[in-house]
């Protein structure tokens, strides 16, 4: 790859400081006169004419060469604006480097694909398969392939960054009356003063002295033609203006004027241009993007799972049973960075199963059962009957926890006291609000748990009468035609409905407990 050519300025430095040392002459502004005078003579020997030594003027060839690279790059700089930080032509460059069998692998990372796997394979199988595609992938990203995407990407920087610098600004110096963006424009360029150009000369030196001019160019257009569906220059043109650039960087003429008109001998361009590195961050956005989106269908699954048992329960998804551990409530927790009560939607389910349904049908139904039943084993009469109890017993708890949170209930008068001495920015103050806060999730995890796992109880022990209805051999209940007459309606409707209900609600509450 060819070097940048070193500016003249470090040889004058040296021939200077000898030349002082044994003149004695150690004078700051003697020394950078001798240089700036040096200058002089070599801008007078370059073959650009570019700069008037003797009136410090920049001349028109300066403009004309920056016209010329302005006609060709003109086009390129409407359409590759904001191109300097597009994370789409990282992903481009990346993905030109990779073969026909990775190409088909990453779109095995795509959400299209993820989801098709979801409805093939379980969750532990999906996230089996996608690790594996994830190793695989990564695996194929050697240090060759790294460097070489390294490299197209730093030509592609320093293209875009070529293109960017304001050409129209600095040709207006020379010509005011030209305008932007038309190249087919006949410009009649001035002599101007050298000063008013040397910051635009600065900027541009320090983009071409870095640029990799035998860079493999057919690559970057074929990046940039991908990225905006157009080819941006004329090839031929650009191999020529190339060769312009390449003679001009190494002669140091633009250096040199930069030097002498803004009399600072010991400017020095950039030696050497930083450019982000693309493959990690690459890697590790598809790695989180993958997990992102297994998340996302997993949780989507879960929704409709959700909102499926709780329509087979209550015959509606619109349900509002808990006053006060809501959702709402959460609010003034979150203007505090608290968590807050993060059980509300089980919570909610729990309440109104256990008011609109099981204290009522489902009490019924045990009254009618273990009441009204004579039962052949008092043990399992008294197994359901206790699983039923502990039920209720959460029914009146749920109850009673809820309207405790109300503004005036025991918990909620802590809760305003503990958010009262909550300080912005001070952490410690928020101690007691987080420990009284834990302890009400908890209750109301319990709460869930245990109504759960007695409704299980429960469950089973119905199930076995439902049996013993069905079979009649061996009879759990011994009197089954007195507890028929005595039920509005069939008995065996009523307790498989009401086995349906409990086995739904459950499920309902175990998505929440497993999800926690």
């Amino acid at each position: 790859m060819e070097e940048p050519a070193a500016s003249d300025g470090g040889a004058i430095s040296l021939l200077d400081r000898l030349f002082s040392f044994f003149n004695g002459d150690s004078d700051p502004e003697r020394i950078k006169k001798r240089k700036l005078k040096q200058l002089g003579k070599s801008l007078n020997k370059q073959k650009y004419k570019f700069y008037k030594v003797r009136t410090a003027e920049a001349q028109p060839g300066l403009a004309k060469l920056f016209f010329e690279i302005y006609k060709l790059l003109s086009p390129a700089q409407q359409i590759l604006q904001g191109a300097e930080s597009s994370q789409a032509i990282k992903s481009i460059v990346i993905e030109s480097y990779l073969s026909k069998d990775l190409l088909e692998l990453l779109e095995a990372f795509s959400e299209q694909s993820i989801r098709e796997l979801t409805q093939k394979h379980d969750t532990k199988k999906v996230a089996s398969i996608m690790k594996d595609n994830i190793i695989t992938f990564f695996g194929a990203f050697d240090g060759a392939m790294v460097r070489d995407i390294q490299q197209t990407y730093f030509l592609v920087s320093a293209f875009i960054e070529l293109v960017r610098f304001d050409y129209y600004f600095l040709l207006k110096k020379f010509d005011s009356a030209i305008q932007e963006h038309n190249i087919s424009y006949s410009p009649k360029f001035d002599s101007i003063n050298a000063e008013y150009v040397v910051d635009d000369l600065k900027e541009f030196v320090d983009v071409l002295q870095v640029m990799p001019i035998d860079g493999d160019w057919d690559k970057v257009f074929d990046v940039l033609t991908q990225y905006r569906g157009v080819e941006l220059v004329d090839r031929s043109k650009w191999k020529k203006l190339l060769g312009q650039l390449s003679a001009v960087r190494k002669s140091g003429v633009l250096v040199q004027i930069v030097q002498h008109a803004g009399k600072d001998p010991d400017f020095a361009p950039l030696k050497k241009a930083s450019v982000e590195k693309i493959v990690e961050p690459y890697l590790n956005k598809l790695k989180s993007q993958t997990e992102i989106t297994i998340q996302k269908i997993l949780q989507e699954q879960r929704n409709s799972k959700v909102e499926q048992l709780v329509q087979k329960v209550f015959g509606t998804t619109a349900i509002h049973r808990t006053k006060h551990y809501t959702e709402k409530a959460n609010m003034m927790f979150s203007k505090r960075m608290m968590g807050g009560f993060v059980h509300t939607a089980p919570m909610n389910y729990l309440k109104a199963f256990l008011i609109d349904y099981f204290k009522r049908d489902i009490r019924e139904l045990h009254d009618l059962l273990v009441i009204r039943g004579q039962w052949s084993s008092q043990m399992m009469s008294n197994q359901l009957s206790a699983a039923f109890h502990e039920v209720m017993d959460v029914s009146q708890k749920v109850i009673a926890f809820d309207e405790s949170l109300a503004e005036e209930g025991e918990l909620g008068m802590k809760l305003k006291k503990a958010m009262g001495k909550v300080v912005e920015k001070d952490p410690a103050t928020a101690k007691l609000l987080r420990q009284l806060l834990d302890e009400i999730n908890k209750k109301a995890k319990h709460y869930i748990a245990h109504a759960s796992q007695n409704l299980i109880q429960l469950g089973k022990g119905l199930k076995s009468v439902i049996e013993d209805y069905t079979t009649k051999d061996d009879p759990l209940i011994l009197n089954w035609r007195e507890v028929e007459s005595a039920s509005e309606e069939p008995i065996d409707e009523r307790m498989k409905a009401a086995y349906a209900k409990m086995y739904y609600f459950v499920q309902l509450m175990q998505i929440y407990v497993k999800g926690e």
